[in-house]
């Protein structure tokens, strides 16, 4: 040491420590109770012991930093009575209520000795994030954005995110596999985080990644197989609230039977609570669809059935129409032939009446002729009548030949006839068809035989005049 300088009293750091340890421990001899979160909780397996990072923010910054610790005694009771309460051991990224002594060593520094947590604290922190979370979704309209989408009529694709092992994700797609009326529905598996540390980044990434093939699927599915309620503290995060309620697809959640409901529950389309029941609900919309196809399958068979019957009788009574004026026309013709043949048998009757009366005028006239004139007058005569008397035969022969001639071509003209010989009356729309220019391809045409009615389907037309 250069000897100008004045002499300097000098403490060793062990002096020093040992004395700031006095101080500490004779001022703060008290247990206190200190809110703050844990940001890392450093828990080693092998000793027991517990050094968790306690930290107090302000608008996201640390303000303030201290270390801790929990020892292998303390730590495992205070660990059983937070999960007794909470339904989870502690860990990072939670806020607590500590009961510690604040303490100073000379080699390891100031920490907060920690005794006892307040597990009630964690849970009303978590009711005021959750709070939190619902009033921000709800002033960014994003809060109904994802229950006001359309749902498809049939979700035949989904995307699930669970965890492969879970015993909720195996009930889920045993009951879509295995519902009544063997649907197929279609399930992509997204694995994911559902509880504990990493679950809100690890759900958050799968819906993004399902966000970016959405033409693929028609649903998301967030599938989880119970917990307590901070187990299911990742579903009121406001990053994850936010990912389900812009999810471009409508979200099913059925992530446990928790009596609280969460922000994530809130905000999707559907909450089934239970992975079976979010099975139950898609299998639902098919079996309502069905229901409808098989009524309206009903409906149309029946206006079938009544169409054709209707059709029938239709045809039925244009039948009878054409039986009835067929019968009619011939009835008008026969009594038309009759007419003729009674005008034809009257004239005849009277041509030979006047013959004869001149003839017996003449006889009377020529009585006094004598011998040779009247002889030969009376043979002319003879074979005047003769000969009129064949032509007479002739002339009702021939008229009879062709008035039987007429009459067989109007039996021949009877509908049952015409059948009878092979053809048949083609009938479209009810009406007789004439000519194929009338119809196109798909027409469907019915063909009335001597027994029995044919339908047709139009394939092709050729409309050939001459």
């Amino acid at each position: 040491m250069d000897q100008n300088l004045p002499q300097r009293k000098i403490y060793s750091l062990k002096d020093v420590l040992l004395s700031i340890k006095n101080v500490i421990g004779n001022t703060f001899n008290n247990y206190y109770w200190i809110k703050a979160e844990i940001v890392k909780l450093n828990y080693y397996t092998k000793s027991g012991h517990c050094y968790p990072d306690l930290v107090e923010k302000e608008n996201g910054r640390i303000k303030a930093q201290i270390r801790a610790n929990i020892w292998a005694g303390n730590f495992t009771t205070i660990n059983n009575k937070f999960r007794s309460v909470t339904g989870e051991n502690l860990k990072d990224g939670i806020y607590v209520l500590i009961l510690a002594k604040i303490t100073f060593h000379e080699q390891y520094g100031l920490a907060l000795n920690i005794v006892d947590i307040e597990p009630s604290f964690t849970l009303g922190e978590m009711a005021r994030e959750k709070k939190e979370t619902i009033a921000r979704l709800q002033n960014e309209g994003l809060f109904f954005k994802n229950k006001n989408l359309n749902f498809p009529l049939l979700p035949k694709r989904i995307a699930v995110i669970s965890v492969e092992t879970s015993k909720g994700y195996n009930d889920f797609i045993n009951i879509l596999n295995n519902n009544k009326y063997r649907f197929v529905i279609e399930h992509s598996l997204f694995p994911a985080l559902l509880q504990g540390e990493g679950a809100v980044v690890s759900i958050k990434e799968q819906i993004d990644n399902i966000s970016m093939h959405k033409n693929l699927f028609d649903v998301v599915c967030i599938i989880r197989g119970g917990g307590g309620d901070v187990g299911l503290n990742a579903f009121d995060n406001y990053s994850l609230s936010k990912a389900v309620a812009s999810c471009p697809l409508p979200v099913i959640t059925g992530i446990g039977h928790s009596t609280n409901e969460t922000v994530v529950q809130m905000v999707a389309f559907a909450n089934k609570i239970t992975p079976t029941e979010a099975a139950h609900f898609i299998i639902q919309k098919f079996e309502t669809f069905y229901e409808r196809v098989i009524t309206a399958q009903n409906i149309l068979l029946n206006a079938s059935v009544e169409k054709i019957i209707t059709e029938k009788n239709k045809t039925d009574n244009l039948i009878n129409r054409i039986v009835s004026k067929t019968s009619l026309f011939l009835q008008q013709k026969n009594f038309s032939i009759d007419i003729y043949r009674r005008k034809i048998s009257n004239k005849a009757t009277n041509s030979i009446l006047k013959r004869k009366y001149i003839l017996n005028v003449i006889s009377k006239s020529v009585e006094h002729k004598a011998g040779t004139v009247t002889t030969a007058e009376k043979n002319h005569l003879d074979n005047l009548v003769i000969s009129l008397s064949k032509s007479l035969s002739l002339f009702f022969e021939k008229n009879k030949n062709k008035t039987e001639n007429i009459k067989k071509h109007l039996e021949l003209l009877k509908p049952e006839n015409i059948l009878k010989r092979g053809y048949s009356i083609t009938l479209f729309e009810g009406k007789a068809l004439k000519q194929a220019n009338n119809l196109k391809a798909g027409d469907i045409i019915e063909s009335k035989l001597y027994k029995g009615v044919v339908s047709s389907k139009i394939v092709f037309t050729e409309n050939n005049r001459q």
